[in-house]
């Protein structure tokens, strides 16, 4: 038998999913172990590997795919431990990155940070100001070189290069004015740096990003620059592991805009990966709510050190509109994933000037972690909390691999929480899980009330480890109707990387206004159609029916924000100039801005025009199970006093998930206990059990 193998390694855990021939899923965990990340990698496949009853070698010398989702690259911008990079950017043009925009210094924050106005400030830039460096050249608004770059200038004993290696530049990134409509320079640029044996990493924004807009597109491509040295290292790292345990098909990476693409190309486009992670959990829920028939969910993956959501609506996951990470700006499209520092992980204290309790956004990571796991962690947080109030068993975590200590989470939450607040431990722990259900409520609340709709009338879809604990809280408060905790809650990134299939979007800008030469469209869109068809055909991945979707940026004339709107082939054919498209723009802006906000009157016009190019990798779904009856007795594991909320305790029954049937019915207060996840279930909440064994809570 043959197997696919998906990996998300997390801040806290690195998730593991092997997919067998007929699609059957094997899961595991294992913690994480920064900066050595691949560790966790193997550590995860060997526990895998121990429930299919076989050697890791075996495994991995079956495995003809490796698909990985991976935190490296957030975790190089957090810490800020990236090479020392150099910006190669028109003369006259070399402080963009330190101007940057007007919302620079709010970009990215939560409401909270932004009102310490005090606190406020611009990113930090990645490329210090006397590594900027004015290249002489231009091209103007009409792709037409009006000055013309002269490699000879750069040349010499005080030349470019010199002043390169002199200040012991790593990274080069080059972003020269309107290059995406003609590349020449920056492609020159790029050949002449690599002529030596400088071993440097060069990344030019017309190969990466070649977008309008000055700033996003420099920003993009320093950030590349910044990050995927390091990402390489890892990948590269990772990779000889794998080869040297036996593994001897293809590896694919997943990236921010929802696919998979080949390690090369990772190796090469480290701000692609920055959302890596969060993608999977997002095309796991775009699967799971076609399969269970549901148009609009709600995906929140509650993990150890954040709290992510999503939205999937008529079948597909959005796209963020101006993506930002650190502050910095990326002009490449990523799938929109909210998040807040709230998860299982996240620290629980006491303000010292207000008195008031905190939780989050610091975290205790996978090291030392919460103090419950006995590796040093001295300050109480979300898991521990849930220890203290009974919803964690200590004695099954991980299936008993990790045998919690009750007593120190204990411990923790009173000398914390509980002693300054006046409290006792049940009762601090009962507030911290209060504060840590409310923000997550909050934020499902923002971002669907941004977009025009109401959470209580979409499904929530629960995962990451502990998404079953938090849900059927933080849905309730929302007044959500039905909740989904996935079977493989705890590993459903994983799953969705291991589901999903190769993907890479090409796009570039040519801003003009309607009427449209759709001839010119035409070979735009043919250009970049080609160049996908030669980066799979590269690639050697195992896949097949490789389909293409167009799509075209538009806006109202003076706007700076645009709307996608798909391309289809009728409307090239068309005499029209374009106004096919143009109806269905006006169309898609109204449901977005409200009935009557679209105003034909200012004019249209076309700025980005991207090609997405799509190939499924094969891997089957198992089909549902029959049902077997309403009584879930036979899962019932035992019972143990558990506290429900401030002041409230009851003795509960628990369930064994792996004993629990298609169409199995119970009502709560319960606890249902898998390997690797806990679902609470509150008073007056059911649960049922479907045909692929996901646990389906119905809060009223």
């Amino acid at each position: 038998m043959s197997y696919v193998i998906a990996v998300d390694s997390g801040g806290t855990f690195t998730d593991c999913v092997v997919l067998d021939g007929n699609g059957t899923a094997t899961r595991a965990k294992a913690p994480s172990t920064p900066p050595q990340f691949e560790q966790g990698v193997l550590d995860a496949v060997s526990q895998a590997a121990e429930q299919l009853g076989m050697p890791l070698g075996t495994l991995l010398a079956d495995t003809t795919l490796f698909a990985h989702g991976t935190t490296v690259a957030t975790n190089i911008l957090i810490t800020r431990t990236g090479p020392r990079t150099a910006l190669l950017t028109t003369r006259g043009h070399e402080d963009v990155m330190l101007i940057g925009r007007t919302v620079q210094k709010v970009a990215g924050l939560s409401e909270a940070e932004i009102i310490n106005v005090a606190a406020l400030a611009k990113a930090e830039p990645l490329v210090p100001r006397t590594s900027v460096h004015g290249i002489d050249e231009r091209v103007d608004r009409a792709g037409r070189i009006v000055a013309p770059l002269k490699l000879d200038r750069l040349e010499g004993p005080d030349g470019l290069r010199k002043r390169l290696r002199d200040a012991g530049v790593e990274s080069i990134a080059i972003s020269l004015l309107w290059s995406f409509l003609n590349p020449e320079h920056e492609r020159k640029l790029r050949e002449w740096l690599n002529e030596g044996d400088d071993g440097w990493f060069v990344t030019a924004s017309s190969d990466l990003a070649p977008v309008i807009r000055e700033y996003e597109r420099t920003s993009t491509t320093v950030l590349n620059a910044y990050l995927t040295p390091g990402v390489h290292r890892y990948l590269d790292i990772m990779a000889e592991r794998l080869r040297a345990e036996g593994h001897r098909g293809a590896i694919t990476v997943m990236h921010s805009s929802g696919g998979v693409s080949s390690i090369e190309e990772a190796r090469e486009r480290g701000v692609a990966l920055l959302s890596s992670g969060p993608a999977g959990g997002m095309l796991g829920a775009r699967n799971l709510a076609a399969r269970l028939g549901l148009d609009r969910v709600i995906a929140t993956d509650v993990g150890g050190t954040s709290f992510d959501i999503g939205m999937v609506v008529d079948g597909e996951p959005a796209y963020a509109e101006a993506p930002i990470f650190a502050q910095h700006p990326v002009a490449l499209p990523i799938i929109d994933v909210a998040s807040i520092g709230a998860g299982g992980g996240s620290i629980a204290w006491v303000e010292q000037e207000t008195g008031v309790l905190k939780v989050g956004p610091r975290s205790a990571g996978a090291s030392p972690g919460p103090v419950c796991y006995g590796a040093g962690g001295t300050e109480p947080t979300v898991t521990d909390a849930n220890v203290v109030l009974g919803r964690i068993d200590p004695a099954n975590f991980l299936g008993g691999r990790i045998r919690l200590d009750a007593d120190a989470a204990r411990e923790a939450v009173r000398e914390h929480v509980a002693e300054p607040l006046g409290l006792t431990p049940e009762e601090a722990a009962a507030r911290v899980i209060g504060i840590v259900d409310a923000q997550m409520a909050d934020l499902i609340r923002r971002v669907t009330v941004e977009r025009g709709l109401d959470p209580a009338r979409l499904t929530v879809l629960a995962y990451g480890g502990a998404g079953g604990l938090h849900a059927g809280a933080y849905a309730g408060t929302l007044g959500c109707r039905h909740v989904v905790v996935p079977r493989e809650a705890a590993v459903f990134s994983a799953m969705g990387i291991g589901l999903s299939d190769a993907k890479r979007i090409a796009q570039v800008s040519d801003p003009a206004r309607a009427p449209f030469d759709l001839d010119r469209w035409r070979t735009t869109f043919d250009g970049l159609a080609a160049g996908l068809r030669a980066d799979f055909a590269a690639a050697n991945l195992p896949a097949h029916d490789l389909t293409l979707r167009r799509f075209v940026d538009l806006q109202f004339r003076g706007q700076v924000h645009t709307v996608r709107v798909p391309v289809e082939d009728a409307d090239l054919a068309a005499s029209d100039g374009g106004e096919r498209v143009v109806e269905r723009f006006t169309d898609s802006y109204e449901e977005t801005y409200g009935p009557g906000t679209a105003y034909r009157q200012a004019g249209v016009e076309a700025m980005t025009f991207s090609v997405e190019a799509v190939a499924g990798l094969g891997i089957p779904e198992p089909a549902p199970l029959p049902d077997e009856g309403k009584d879930a007795s036979a899962a019932r594991s035992g019972q143990r006093l558990v506290h429900l909320g401030p002041g409230t305790s009851d003795t509960v029954p628990i369930y064994d998930a792996a004993k629990l049937r298609p169409g199995n019915r119970l009502a709560g207060p319960a606890i249902i206990e898998a390997v690797d996840t806990t679902v609470l279930v509150h008073p007056g909440q059911h649960l049922w059990v479907d045909g692929h064994l996901n646990l389906r809570l119905d809060l009223t």
